[in-house]
């Protein structure tokens, strides 16, 4: 009996390290080639398994892409709560928690021309995804500010937005970012630091 449950539950972690395996592959190919043009076989080169593996975990390319943002946001919920246990003032603790999020998600999918195609694609195929990877920030940042403010290091009241509103205004700044002529990496961290930097002065007392 004891042997049956190990041996479950050892089946249970390979699928899941496969899960992954496969979901960081996909990740590399549809940065690099965008989702039209990366195929299951594709997939299952870049991961290193047979094409039957492959389907065996995923119904097809759909579930693929689902399970690549979903990791993602493993990932980037990990750094973001790092970034904010960062001792330092208020705005840096903020940049760092934009580029934790934004400036992650940003790298990972900034090898290629496709980021307009991948993100038509997550909100065609992977509303719930998305929705999660944007909570992710939302939450973490509520904590960050509220935190904050009950250390009397910011007043949330000065800025006159409710903290809603703020958030929400700060994750469209960091998409606005990124509009016109694609920027690179480092260009496009050193604009979410400056979004940090004035909203936490609206904030700052």
């Amino acid at each position: 009996m004891s042997d049956r449950s190990e041996s479950s539950a050892t089946s249970g972690e390979d699928g899941k390290g496969r899960i992954e395996q496969v979901a960081e592959a996909a990740l590399r190919l549809f940065a690099r080639y965008g989702y039209k043009r990366t195929s299951m076989d594709d997939i299952a080169r870049e991961a290193g398994v047979a094409r039957a593996t492959l389907y065996l975990h995923f119904k097809g390319k759909d579930d693929v892409f689902r399970a690549m943002l979903a990791g993602l946001g493993n990932q980037v919920e990990t750094r973001c709560r790092e970034a904010l246990a960062t001792p330092g003032p208020f705005a840096q603790r903020l940049a760092a928690l934009m580029e934790a999020h934004h400036g992650t998600a940003f790298s990972a999918f900034s090898a290629g021309e496709h980021l307009g195609e991948l993100k038509a694609v997550m909100v065609a195929i992977a509303g719930a995804e998305l929705a999660a990877f944007e909570a992710i920030f939302v939450a973490i940042t509520r904590q960050l500010f509220e935190d904050a403010a009950a250390q009397g290091e910011i007043s949330i009241e000065r800025s006159g937005l409710p903290l809603d509103t703020l958030i929400a205004t700060i994750m469209r700044a960091a998409a606005g970012a990124k509009y016109g002529e694609q920027p690179s990496c480092e260009t496009y961290l050193v604009r979410l630091r400056e979004i940090a930097v004035v909203f936490a002065a609206a904030v700052t007392r």
